[in-house]
């Protein structure tokens, strides 16, 4: 038999004839979108830990009733190297369990999924017998095990089990470590074949029957000879095709695997981190749901060759797996930055002091920014708005309100979006820092005099709050209530970090709720606004959530983005 080598530096295209995405089934697919596309979103799926991110990648790709829900050991991952494939292939997702225990997380999403049953991945050393039959009550019907007498046995029994009439492509991954073989498992997925597993120097003979008995055309090799040695591959090559996939490191794998198996215009993309193995594992059962790789990243940083692949792909949602600790807020943001119309920017140092209503320059560039210091009905629904619709912008929230009860799931929706959105100080109480008084939702707070201590802890005490919520930073940014500022005030700011006050060229007066939605969409857009112009609106305003359709839809068709004061001074 011939023996094949690819890898990331060959350049290797994706190949129609083993990928199960492209051809005419392909054609019938959804056009994704082209980098800069509306259509575009990025969409981060995470948990408290890697039981709930599995039980989030669930929720997103399957509904209840699945024919099969397929549980692995959450403490280590020889088993969930090949659950991937196995459930992908069966019609049902991976979810992880204690060996003596079932987190809530994954309880409540087996009662939400309903599924006909459960296959258990693994021996009683891996999930106990105890697991198992606690399982058996969250099925209709049984919870079965599948497992062998090692890691490369319960990989071999998985693949029986769930391709019982063979494949014609067979995965082949070394049991020893994870690194090479966490994109294999949606490739395996899309491609209808199982994962199975071997030492780096020999074939395990459960691993040699199995691959005798699947008959595969090809088998890919994940990893270079330090993974899976050339003896290896030598050893299959007698009996079928072998084709390695390889990169320098484990994200160069991961860009080779994407580049040999997935086309163009994919609707989904999952972006793990490449440091640990359980979000990428978790992703193995969404191949044939998906029709997108895993990429990694290194966890704050997208590696060499990752955006242009990205670009390649062209997909309609990139899903970005696990919390900020996983993958910070870095790692969307330069997702958006290369395939959205707009992203949140470059945040400033803190420089010297400016006061800025605009931003001259800017190409045919409009920032319609939102205070949030008092009413918050409509929020939501501009929210949602601005998120479907891929509208970028900087919010000015004071700290009392973002903490109040009505607050907080609005200031969580914003940090859910850190592609898309920043926020800058709008102080905590909404006092008038000049001359005092004012003060929102209660005036009782700015009833003292402006000293140079209150001013700053107005800043200073609402940073803490605003950051702790939003994940963000504030600095260098704030708005003073009702636009009053002073030379004295901009300078006590400007010591702990404020040295960039953001007012407004075009002002909607939504606040007022005799304001009319026409009003406002006049105010922003009649005559057309020059580039780089500040707009001053409110996630209260009376008639804001009527107003911003028209406003975004009439300024786009005229070639303006919608940005974040950021990206307008980048």
């Amino acid at each position: 038999m011939a023996l094949v080598l690819a890898s990331l530096a060959q350049g290797t295209a994706a190949d129609p004839s083993t990928d199960n995405t492209l051809g005419a089934a392909g054609a019938a697919l959804q056009a994704a979108p082209a980098a800069g596309d509306l259509d575009f979103s990025v969409e981060r799926l995470s948990g408290a830990d890697r039981y709930a991110t599995a039980a989030a990648l669930s929720r997103e790709f399957f509904s209840p009733g699945v024919p099969v829900a397929v549980v692995a050991t959450g403490a280590n991952f020889p088993d969930g190297l090949a659950a991937g494939p196995a459930a992908d292939q069966l019609g049902g997702p991976v979810l992880f369990v204690r060996r003596t225990s079932i987190p809530g997380a994954t309880r409540a999403e087996l009662l939400r999924l309903k599924p006909q049953r459960i296959v258990v991945a693994g021996g009683t050393t891996a999930i106990s017998s105890a697991v198992r039959a606690e399982l058996d009550t969250l099925t209709s019907g049984p919870a079965t095990r599948v497992a062998g007498a090692s890691r490369y046995d319960t990989a071999a029994a998985l693949s029986q089990h769930a391709f019982p009439g063979g494949a014609s492509i067979a995965y082949l991954a070394t049991g020893a470590s994870f690194p090479d073989a966490l994109a294999g498992g949606p490739a395996a997925g899309v491609q209808d074949a199982p994962m199975l597993l071997t030492s780096r120097t020999r074939l395990n003979s459960a691993t040699r029957a199995e691959l005798e008995r699947l008959n595969p055309d090809r088998v890919m090799l994940l990893g270079g000879p330090t993974a899976i040695s050339q003896v290896v591959a030598n050893e299959i090559a007698e009996f079928t095709t072998v084709e390695r996939v390889a990169g320098d490191d484990r994200y160069q794998t991961a860009l080779a695997v994407s580049q040999r198996v997935f086309g163009t215009n994919r609707p989904g993309v999952l972006l793990a981190t490449g440091r640990s193995w359980p979000d990428a594992l978790a992703a193995g059962a969404t191949g044939e749901l998906n029709r997108g790789p895993v990429l990694l990243s290194t966890g704050t940083t997208l590696p060499t060759g990752l955006r242009t692949e990205l670009t390649r792909l062209s997909p309609n949602t990139a899903y970005v797996l696990g919390g900020a600790t996983a993958q910070s807020n870095e790692i969307p943001r330069e997702v958006q930055r290369r395939l959205g119309v707009c992203w949140s920017g470059t945040r400033p140092s803190a420089g010297g002091q400016e006061i800025i209503s605009s931003v001259p320059g800017a190409t045919k560039q409009i920032a319609f920014t939102l205070d949030m210091g008092g009413r918050l009905e409509g929020a939501d629904e501009i929210l949602d708005f601005l998120i479907d619709n891929q509208v970028c912008t900087t919010f000015f929230p004071t700290s009392i309100m973002a903490n109040a009860p009505e607050g907080r799931p609005i200031v969580a929706k914003i940090a859910a979006h850190p592609e898309l959105f920043e926020i800058g100080n709008h102080t905590v109480h909404h006092c008038d820092l000049v001359n005092g008084g004012g003060g929102s939702p209660s005036g009782a707070p700015c009833q003292v005099a402006m000293t140079k201590s209150f001013v700053q802890h107005e800043l200073t005490d609402a940073e803490s709050v605003l950051e702790g919520l939003a994940g963000m930073p504030t600095n260098p940014y704030w708005r003073p209530p009702y636009g009053s500022h002073s030379s004295t005030v901009r300078g006590w700011l400007a010591e702990v970090g404020y040295t960039k006050t953001i007012v407004w060229s075009r002002d909607t007066i939504d606040w007022d709720p005799a304001t009319t939605a026409q009003q406002i969409i006049n105010r922003t857009t009649v005559p057309a606004p020059p580039a780089g112009t500040i707009v001053l609106a409110h996630l209260g305003g009376y008639a804001t959530p009527d107003a911003l359709p028209t406003i975004v839809s009439t300024l786009r068709a005229q070639g303006y983005t919608f940005t974040t004061l950021s990206d307008m001074r980048d």
